[in-house]
């Protein structure tokens, strides 16, 4: 359980602030949970968010360059199509913090600027070019990475990748 939880508070605590700006302080309608949280209130009318999970595999994300591909496996967004990701991350401006948690076990999580671009597509593409961070936890002896960025025009993608490079995650816009 502590495996999923750690992950799901991170990923919470940096969605959050993403959150905040993708609804320019407006609310939200309540049409289910995922309703409620991909369905944006803008000016006197509802937008709806593009959303697509994906699933595949990559190249670790620990390495300066790295990519992703897979199939849309969710979402409103290009649905049963496939994606492909190029990141490039910065390691040598990565910011490192070390701790222990509670049962005793050490934890270093690092966090790199990064950039990437996403391609989604099924019969028609999209591309968007995203800037953020891409981090790494190490505990136990395993190393698994996460990218989270947004593009200049409201796009955000949130990738996890485990030991295995299995990449899972997904990317949101307004319409």
């Amino acid at each position: 359980m502590r495996k999923l939880i750690i992950p799901f508070v991170a990923a919470c605590a940096l969605a959050a602030p993403t959150a905040v700006l993708a609804c320019d302080g407006s609310h939200h309608r309540s049409a289910g949970t995922l309703g409620a949280f991909f369905s944006l209130r803008s000016g006197d009318g509802y937008h709806n968010v593009l959303f697509a999970k994906l699933s595949g595999t990559g190249s670790s994300f620990g390495d300066a360059s790295s990519t992703a591909s897979g199939s849309i496996v969710g979402g409103n967004d290009h649905e049963n199509g496939h994606f492909s990701i190029s990141l490039s991350t910065n390691w040598s401006q990565a910011q490192s913090k070390t701790f222990t948690e509670e049962d005793g076990d050490t934890v270093t999580i690092s966090c790199a600027p990064a950039s990437a671009t996403s391609t989604l597509s099924n019969g028609s593409t999209s591309t968007a070019t995203l800037t953020g961070k891409t981090c790494s936890k190490t505990a136990k002896g395993v190393t698994k990475y996460g990218f989270f960025g947004r593009s200049n025009n409201g796009v955000h993608l949130f990738l996890k990748e485990d030991a295995s490079n299995n990449v899972r995650g997904f990317e949101f816009s307004r319409s």
